[in-house]
């Protein structure tokens, strides 16, 4: 009942192994091929939604089949943890998994040991490893080696000096994997802290040499001003990077698969159909992504020149100091008015003096707008803002045809307007955001709009959508102000089409 996985020499059980797509089935191969060379690690950074969870539970199955390996340890965003132990019990239920998390010590340690005693998995979160990375990396008092220190959204240690990267060194490991779809993000220096991990400094160097001899002349030579010389020096060196990390290192992208799985549909069909069957990979209908640009409303286009036109805003000009907090206001003020203070409100027109005089002596004065809305017809928030007007629109229309939208927008303040109007207009609405902590609320939410189609609109934050909350009932997505960061606006977005 055991198949050989793409010849690799590891044997998974072939109930799993019938399940996985052929480039799933290639991703377990690399794993093990890491494994059997002696590798100290690698990155399996698919495009998400390809199934980089079950290609590293079926490699972990199969590991565990032929005894190679006894204690693994699992890290990831808290908001992944229920889905990794629903993927394990789905997957593999004869493996140990345990969960080194929830507010019980108690439990935690129990759990922690069973495992660290025996074999198995330990799942836990970057927060609870910051908290307790003393106990995770020892055993009665004695440094504990595990098998496999697995990171899940392993781009969270793009950067060397923070507290999550420290703590994860700190765990001894034989093998380290990490896994992410946006591996390299800004620059050359996060690609060097996920490998100089993944690999236990064996690969790139130290920080400053890569700085020196990688980093600063490929980055010189994607400069305007570059030489001929410098040019082709920067490509050299860039393609010899790429020879180096290429056996530690599997991307495949959405794209990819496709134009692959298109390749191979004129290919002989075997003349026996069940040697080598592989599941067809579900075509995925086309992604098409719209960027409307919107007039300021009437009124928000006043307030936009009356801000613009105070002393101290004039003043940013004339001076070296930083202007981001006037930039700040200036995107709030595009997105909606009723985003600042209460007391900007007033200064520039927007609210009433007579309302607002008891708060602007008082600390409520301090407070969003938006907080201070209630009192306001739908139709007089919607017309202070253009971006507003569109979006009410937009999802009317959408909602009209049938479609289930979800809406993102990086600012709870700005979640606080939508609903407002929404609400008002009768839309069943569901949200999510940073002020639901506990994992069972939130999977509460999310199973409601997955199960009830009443729920027209899902309301969540950029941040929250991209740290791992997967929602397939929604055929549209909305980011009423993107912030274009590939680490939260492209994975939120992706979580709305994910398969595997």
């Amino acid at each position: 009942g055991f198949v050989d996985v793409c010849g690799s020499g590891l044997l998974i059980y072939g109930e799993m192994h019938g399940k996985l797509f052929q480039h799933q089935r290639e991703g377990v191969a690399f794993l093990y091929r890491l494994h059997r060379e002696g590798r100290p690690g690698g990155i399996l950074a698919d495009d998400m939604g390809l199934g980089k969870t079950v290609q590293v539970i079926a490699f972990l199955s199969g590991m565990f089949d032929a005894e190679l390996i006894r204690h693994v340890l699992l890290i990831m965003p808290t908001t992944l943890v229920s889905n990794w132990l629903a993927e394990f019990a789905r997957w593999t239920p004869g493996v140990r998994v345990k969960e080194f998390h929830g507010t019980s010590k108690t439990e935690r340690t129990r759990n922690l040991e069973r495992v660290q005693r025996r074999n198995g998995i330990v799942i836990t979160s970057y927060q609870m490893l910051i908290n307790n990375w003393k106990q995770l990396a020892s055993s009665h008092e004695q440094e504990f080696v595990w098998d496999y220190v697995i990171l899940d959204e392993a781009h969270k240690i793009k950067c060397p000096s923070n507290k999550t990267t420290k703590c994860v060194y700190a765990i001894p490991a034989k093998h380290r994997l990490l896994l992410t779809g946006t591996p390299v993000q800004n620059n050359l220096r996060e690609m060097w802290s996920l490998f100089d991990f993944a690999c236990q400094g064996s690969l790139l160097g130290t920080a400053k040499t890569f700085k020196m001899e990688y980093e600063n002349p490929i980055t010189r030579a994607r400069e305007k001003d570059a030489t001929l010389g410098e040019k082709a020096l920067g490509l050299k060196i860039s393609e010899n990077l790429m020879t180096i990390i290429k056996p530690y290192f599997l991307r495949r992208t959405k794209d990819d698969i496709k134009n692959n799985h298109a390749d191979k549909t004129d290919a002989p069909l075997p003349e026996d159909p069940r040697e080598n069957s592989v599941p067809v990979m579900p075509s995925l209908t086309r992604k098409n992504d719209f960027v409307v640009w919107v007039y300021l409303a009437p009124v928000q286009e006043e307030i936009y020149r009356n801000f613009l036109s105070l002393d101290h805003v004039k003043e940013v000009l004339m001076t070296t100091r930083s202007p981001l907090a006037e930039l700040t206001v200036l995107k709030k003020l595009c997105d909606h008015p009723r985003l600042l203070s209460a007391r900007a409100c007033i200064q520039l027109g927007l609210e009433e003096q007579e309302y607002s005089e008891e708060d602007h002596r008082s600390e409520t004065g301090m407070l969003a707008g938006a907080n201070k809305i209630d009192h306001l017809s739908d139709e007089t928030v919607i017309q202070e803002s253009g971006k507003m007007l569109f979006l009410v629109g937009l999802l009317e229309r959408l909602r009209e045809e049938g479609h289930r939208t979800l809406v993102f927008s990086q600012s709870r303040k700005m979640l606080d307007i939508i609903e407002h109007v929404l609400s008002r207009r009768q839309f069943k609405i569901m949200r999510v955001d940073g002020t639901v902590t506990h994992l069972m609320e939130r999977e509460k939410r999310i199973n409601a709009f997955q199960s009830n189609k009443d729920y027209s609109v899902f309301l969540l934050t950029t941040q929250v959508g991209g740290v791992g909350i997967t929602l397939t009932a929604a055929s549209r997505v909305v980011i009423f102000d993107p912030s274009w960061n590939p680490a939260t606006d492209a994975q939120a977005v992706d979580r709305a089409y994910r398969i595997g």
